[in-house]
């Protein structure tokens, strides 16, 4: 069916593609799939050549932008992230390569789905911070993750992984069922303006002893056998996506859980990866602030820089002047506790972040025990007061 409507209604030329998705999974030529030998693996690379150079659609920056700004407010934090090398996200969906690869539906951009972004984070969080066994140490508990058997919860997870990512029931002699307080959107490619190419990327794997894996070992391997290289689209090195996190509507939690489900987050992309290949290299990320977007930026960024009150030039001045001090900033930073902190605290709204802002960049308190109380400080200011 699917090729009688083929042979009916001719895919468009590759250079008429304005949507990566559809020539990655419905756009793939004839020779490409059924063909054989140099002539379909000539017409399988024209192909991912021509899916190469697609471009961002129009319309594309306007809907991040939008979603951008749908995201501001103080149960939201964003961030930014680069990819340090090839990202393959969705390598298990369907494609005419035999490789899939997650394209957003509507715009056919690379996305990094909620779903693998939260799965990574729990399994990390699970594994690195999670007990090893039952008798480990007792402060690993409350990072312990679902026990399974059998595909059933045997066991409920621990009350800080119960919080991050909610919990199954596990019967009535346990806690019940929960929600994860935090939800975990889908990361958007950061739009580089109309008419940009997309970031994507042919790669090649080489399987050896194709006949070995396709009789699933019921041919015995040999160096004699033919390699069989197969083509495939990844997402570039350096593509940027724009991370978000939400509190849960209704809950009663700080900000203090956001950024610690952001943390968790940075640290699984840049330790494990996401995606497929992660053992390869694929799918790690560094942080990039400020978001990227054009002028956009970090909610508190822009904040400070288009919002002027008296108290944040007051604030602004007295941040300049303590940078002319002989000092270190533990000394400076007691200061502003005394000078400031109830000050701070009593600010609303927009003024408020703005002044967390100001004094993330003014302050970068590596030891002592100031440094506790810095965040501390931070986190009760980034819980905007209405």
């Amino acid at each position: 069916m699917w090729l009688s409507e083929r042979h009916a209604h001719p895919a468009p030329t590759l250079s008429a593609l304005s949507h990566a998705g559809l020539g990655y999974t419905r756009y793939a030529p004839l020779q490409a799939i059924i063909g054989e030998g140099d002539p379909a693996s000539t017409a399988r690379e024209h192909w991912l050549k021509g899916l190469e150079a697609c471009r961002e659609p129009v319309g594309y920056g306007h809907a991040y932008r939008r979603w951008w700004k749908s995201l501001q407010g103080p149960e939201t934090l964003c961030f930014t992230v680069k990819a340090l090398g090839r990202v393959l996200v969705g390598h298990g969906t369907s494609a005419a390569t035999g490789v899939g690869l997650t394209l957003h539906h509507t715009w056919g951009v690379p996305v990094l789905p909620g779903s693998s972004l939260k799965g990574l984070t729990a399994h990390y969080v699970e594994t690195v911070y999670g007990p090893a066994g039952l008798d480990d140490a007792p402060e690993r508990a409350p990072f312990r993750g679902t026990t399974w058997e059998k595909g059933r919860a045997t066991a409920a997870p621990g009350s800080v992984y119960r919080r991050l990512f909610g919990a199954p029931d596990v019967g009535p002699m346990q806690e019940g069922g929960s929600q994860g307080r935090v939800i975990f959107h889908d990361a958007w490619w950061a739009s580089a303006g109309q008419g940009a190419r997309l970031p994507l990327a042919r790669d090649v794997l080489t399987v050896h002893q194709r006949g070995y894996y396709e009789s699933e070992g019921g041919v015995w391997p040999g160096d004699f056998d033919d390699p069989n290289p197969v083509s495939f689209l990844t997402v570039a090195p350096g593509s940027q996506f724009l991370v978000a996190l939400s509190l849960v509507p209704g809950k009663d939690e700080g900000r203090t859980l956001l950024e610690r489900a952001a943390r968790y987050l940075q640290q699984a992309l840049g330790n494990w990866g996401v995606g497929g290949k992660t053992a390869a290299g694929y799918g790690r990320f560094l942080l990039e602030e400020p978001p990227a977007g054009g002028s956009m930026m970090v909610p508190g960024a822009r904040v400070a820089k288009e919002l002027e009150t008296p108290t944040l030039k007051e604030l602004k001045t007295w941040l300049e002047q303590q940078k002319g001090q002989e000092d270190t900033q533990r000394k400076r930073f007691q200061r502003l506790e005394q000078d400031w902190r109830e000050r701070l605290l009593g600010l609303a709204g927009e003024e408020r972040q703005a002044a967390a802002h100001l004094l993330k960049g003014a302050f970068n308190l590596k030891r002592g025990e100031e440094k506790p109380r810095m965040e501390a400080l931070l986190a009760e200011l980034g819980t905007a007061k209405p």
